[in-house]
């Protein structure tokens, strides 16, 4: 049973969109009306279609980048009417085949770093004719097969003539492919309902007949993985949907998927090296990544991506051309309306200055196995498999099967390969630097390369003596935000580190000499630092450190993640009306010890409360919750009262709500109280992590307010931004409140100070769309979470004391913000976004790499919020560190995180240092105001009567002896040398164990004498 514990190397691809310098754009594409894929790839040039011409498409060297007018381009004048479908010839890169509805087949070659197109030869395949698909063999040269209405072609290109008409399905071909041994061919058919397989030597008719999808669709496709058989078409109800069969079991499908609904089809490519399968959404922005494997599910999902622009075509590229030394094991090409997007599909490894075999196995050579006469005379001879290594004995160069090679654009050689990767562009010093630097798990932003094992690495240290220690207030201002903008593009890595501020510098793990490293220069940013006097810090309490087994690893990297059923059967069913149209600024939902709150929609402002301890299905009717007669945007639950509910509304009220388990139907119930906030919508608000009864406020008129919820009273107001705040987050001694708005600033507050307590401020986004921040690591660090233009969601870190940059990674792409929970405990942060499927786990750290990756949880459905609960609701004893309550549009389930361990009968002190009290307060609201300086509780989580995890012995070194009286050398020559005798050695330690001699069957009873008898 030990591959049900054996992971794929291929379960954490992730596709990386590439920067606008490195794609094609303003390419003349526009609106396509094709029913093909749009865009096809050779291992030397691209071909795909143009605007406004059906017969002519656009040509381009594979390597092409930037900008590309119409005067740019190759123009491949094809046909006089549409083109319907075109291909590259597998075993030669300047061969393109293209097919029309009113004209005969034809080949076209490109030649030269423009791709000049000469017309090669044309095929007649019949009279009335009408071609609407075509595929080139996948084993032999020279052979392609097409297919029309009702019948489909074999053609034999080297004698120019049909060597095989087969017939059998209905209406016409929309979809044809070869097998991966060149044995059978399928066609997809009758609107995509049915699927056609025939093996094109044996017979003329099918060998069978697949009833596939129910529903009607314009396009459809069908796909030979292996030994499997994929096809993409649409249920009765026009969803996407995908089946899975098995060649030679063709009676039902062993997977069936269905995805959204669209009235594009989702156009699949498969690896057969990875065994890798790529969907891509026809006329919508989605990338399914899947893989396949031997058990259920047959096809399993790998990575979900929402991609930048709408989707007209795509295509996978030769695998030859993949950059290995990058960890890039398949390229996918994404047609738009304006451009061509090459998207690197990468395995994250620690470490890319090595090759990574088990990555990248031997692939399909440029040499066909055989000839067409070889293959229609019965031969099966597959292609000779290539190696991908750079030191590899099999050359890469593309190899043509009949013709010359075209005057191609220059592709690194196995040499030259090499040679990139053992004379890195850098300067002495700096390979010094980073050949002592532990790499990213991820690659981040400043990590994409340009070439063959190209990294961007550039190490920033701050020195002691680079910045004097402030004792006093002081201003430092920099307004030119040209001068700031232009730092931040010239460090693209985004590995720098802080310098020295009011709490401890953070040092990096590695040792770079200070002779070789320039000084700092100082950050463009507005800041004032105080002189604290007051040792506020939290960061001396034991925390569960990292493993370090040649590199950093987290303790929490095998998180496994429950959720519904396996969470102890936790969920709720039936859910209805879930508010899917919340602002940005608010997370969804909110949990408490007692309740899940969940915004429903509807001008009433109606949410419904939940009791955590009876999940179950809900009733049907009408959805009970409490009224809050406006707009919902954002709500928490009091953190330190588990039946108190604050909604926050955009006419500016706040409501209060008591609820407890005993309420009725609480569509009739009324707040406990209501806070005017003025007028002015409420756009987000945080409650106070120590003081009771106090909550900053973000309004619409840019300002933040502190206000008393006992009382009803405003105690600060603060006008920091110049444009709405987006989000607030508060430190976790709760003396600094930090925020960033629409104006791209990040400011950072001390409230207790008055209103004038902006502390420090510096832009920090990119994008005004959404953000979220917060603080973590002890509160020295502040986390940034955010969308650059491109609509990628990325992370930043900075230092809390000086505002510098220390790191970014981007996560993913899409249109909604990600959602950041962190958890000051493990100091795990969780990343989810609504409309996504995954959440991807990291543990942040203070010293590289910061980002530590766990691993990620794909949900079958698509989330709409999650809430977290606090620590107390966690049962550690089964090694759980944060519970949580995932919504979707029909459900509330709840998620447990938990960290496989085998000995769960005592405490894991190593996961569990003492908790941060955040369900109890410290102060009250007057207290916090009168400037209290009171620290946080910390509580043991261990039960009473368990027993903790051992913990290593600490190493002593040994005291030194006391010196000796000096002893001439003449006194130790006359000595004689005294060595020990072993059998007296053996003796002593004989007369310390006791010796018994007594035998096991002394202790016996056995019959008396009288009871023996002779025997006569």
């Amino acid at each position: 049973m030990a591959w049900r514990f054996q992971a794929s190397k291929f379960k954490n691809t992730t596709p990386h969109l590439p920067k606008k310098e490195d794609t094609i754009f303003d390419l003349p594409i526009g609106n396509l009306s094709c029913t093909n894929n749009g865009v096809q790839a050779s291992g030397s040039y691209l071909a795909f279609h143009v605007e406004g011409e059906g017969g002519k498409l656009g040509a381009l060297p594979i390597n092409a980048k930037g900008r590309k007018l119409r005067k740019d381009m190759a123009i491949v004048c094809a046909h006089a009417d549409q083109i319907d479908d075109f291909c590259f010839m597998t075993f030669n890169d300047d061969l393109l085949v293209t097919c029309s509805r009113d004209d005969n087949v034809k080949l076209w070659r490109l030649s030269g770093e423009e791709a000049t197109p000469s017309l090669e030869c044309e095929i007649h395949v019949g009279n009335g004719v009408l071609m609407d698909s075509i595929k080139s063999h996948s084993t032999a040269s020279n052979i392609i097969a097409a297919a029309s209405v009702g019948d489909a072609y074999v053609i034999d290109v080297e004698r120019k003539v049909v060597a095989t008409k087969l017939h059998g399905f209905v209406d016409k071909g929309q979809s044809v492919d070869w097998s991966e041994d060149g044995k059978l061919l399928a066609v997809s058919a009758d609107k995509g309902r049915e699927v056609c397989v025939y093996d094109a030597r044996s017979g003329t008719s099918p060998i069978q007949r697949l009833a596939v999808h129910q529903g009607l669709g314009r396009e459809s496709r069908v796909l030979f993985c292996g030994d499997r058989l994929l096809s993409s078409g649409f249920t009765s109800k026009r969803a996407q949907e995908v089946h899975v069969l098995d060649v030679g079991r063709w009676d039902t499908p062993i997977h069936t998927q269905e995805y959204v609904s669209a009235t594009g089809v989702l156009m699949p490519f498969y690896d057969p090296d990875t065994k890798l399968v790529f969907l891509i959404g026809k006329g919508t922005n989605k990338l399914f990544i899947a893989e396949f494997q031997s058990k259920v599910p047959h096809l399993s999902p790998v990575y979900e991506m929402s991609l930048a622009e709408q989707n007209l075509g795509a295509c996978l590229g030769s695998k030859r051309n993949v950059k290995v030394m990058d960890g890039e094991v398949d390229t996918l090409y994404q047609l738009t309306k304006h451009c061509i997007l090459p998207i690197p599909c990468i395995v994250p490894r620690r470490s890319y200055r090595d090759f990574h075999a088990d990555l990248f196995p031997d692939t399909r050579g440029p040499k066909a196995g055989c000839t067409s006469a070889e293959w229609l005379a019965g031969s099966n001879s597959l292609p000779e498999k290539v190696s991908l290594a750079p030191n590899g004995t099999n050359g890469l160069p593309y190899v043509s099967s009949k013709t010359p090679s075209p005057i191609s654009p220059p592709v690194p050689t196995v040499k030259e390969a090499v040679k990139t990767v053992v004379e890195p562009r850098h300067s002495p010093d700096m390979q010094r630097a980073r050949a002592q630097t532990h790499p990213s798990h991820t690659l981040t932003s400043g990590t994409l390369p340009d070439s063959v094992c190209h990294s961007t690495f550039k190490p920033k240290i701050a020195l002691d003596g680079d910045k004097p220690e402030v004792k006093e207030l002081v201003y430092t201002v920099d307004d030119n935000s040209e001068k700031e903008n232009g730092l931040r593009k010239e460090n693209d890595s985004h590995h720098k580190l802080t310098e020295v501020g009011v709490y401890p510098k953070l040092e990096r793990s590695t040792s770079v000499d200070q002779s070789t490293v320039s000084p700092v220069p100082e950050p463009p940013i507005r800041i004032r630092q105080l002189n604290d006097k007051s040792d506020r810090s939290i960061s001396a309490r034991v925390r569960p450190k990292s493993c370090v087994v040649g590199v950093v690893a987290s303790k929490f990297r095998h998180v496994e993640t429950l959720i519904g059923a396996r969470a102890n059967n936790t969920i709720f069913t039936n859910i209805r009306n879930v508010n899917t149209q919340l602002p940005l600024e608010t997370n969804g939902a909110c949990t408490s010890g007692k309740f899940v709150a969940v915004p429903l929609k509807g001008p009433a402002g109606v949410v419904g409360i939940y009791d955590v301890e009876k999940p179950g299905k809900l009733p049907d009717g009408v959805m009970d919750g409490i009224f809050n007669k406006a707009q919902v945007t954002d709500l928490h639950w009091n953190p330190f009262d588990d039946e108190q509910l604050a909604v926050g509304t955009d006419v500016g009220l706040i409501n209060f709500w008591r609820l407890t388990r005993d309420d009725g139907p609480r569509n009739e119930m009324h707040p406990e109280k209501v806070l005017n906030a003025g007028g002015e919508k409420i756009l987000c608000f945080q409650w106070h992590p120590m003081a009771s009864d106090l909550l900053a406020v973000a309004l619409s008129d840019n300002s933040i307010e502190i206000w008393e919820s006992k009382t009803l009273t405003r105690r600060r107001r603060i006008v920091s931004h110049s444009a709405a705040v987006m989000a607030l987050g508060w430190s976790s001694d709760g003396h600094r409140l930090v925020s960033i708005g629409k104006d791209l600033m990040l400011n950072v507050h001390q409230p207790q100070l008055g209103d004038e307590c902006l502390l420090a401020q510096r832009k920090v986004l990119d994008r005004a769309h959404s953000g979220r921040v917060l603080y973590a690591c002890d509160d020295r660090l502040i986390i940034v979470v955010g969308m650059t233009r491109s609509s990628s969601r990325q992370v930043q870190l900075f230092d809390a004391s000086s505002l510098e940059e220390i790191y970014t990674q981007q996560i993913d792409s899409g249109t909604q913000p990600l959602v950041p929970h962190y958890d000051y405990d493990s100091s795990v942060l969780f990343l989810s976004a609504k409309g996504n499927r995954t959440i991807n786990m990291y543990e942040v750290s203070c010293d590289s790499p910061y980002l530590l990756p766990l691993t990620p949880y794909t949900a079958p459905l698509i989330g709409q919020a999650i809430a977290f609960h606090n620590k107390k609701r966690c049962d550690v004893m089964a090694v759980e560190f944060q519970r949580a309550w995932r919504l979707t549009e029909r459900t509330l389930e709840q998620v447990i995180f938990r960290v496989p361990r085998v000995k769960k009968d005592v405490f894991q002190s190593d996961l569990f240092p003492d908790a941060l009290v955040t369900w109890r307060p410290v102060m009250t609201a007057e207290e916090w105001l009168a400037g209290s300086s009171k620290t946080p509780l910390f509580e043991s989580l261990m039960p009473e009567g368990v027993s903790a995890l051992a913990k290593p012995v600490a190493f002593v070194a040994p005291s030194r002896a006391p010196p000796k009286p000096a002893v001439s050398s003449l006194e130790h020559a006359h000595e004689p040398k005294v060595e020990p005798n072993r059998k007296e050695v053996q003796n002593s330690w004989s007369s310390k164990i006791l010796e018994d001699r007594t035998l096991e069957q002394d202790e016996m009873e056995g019959v008396s004498e009288e009871e023996w008898t002779e025997s006569l």
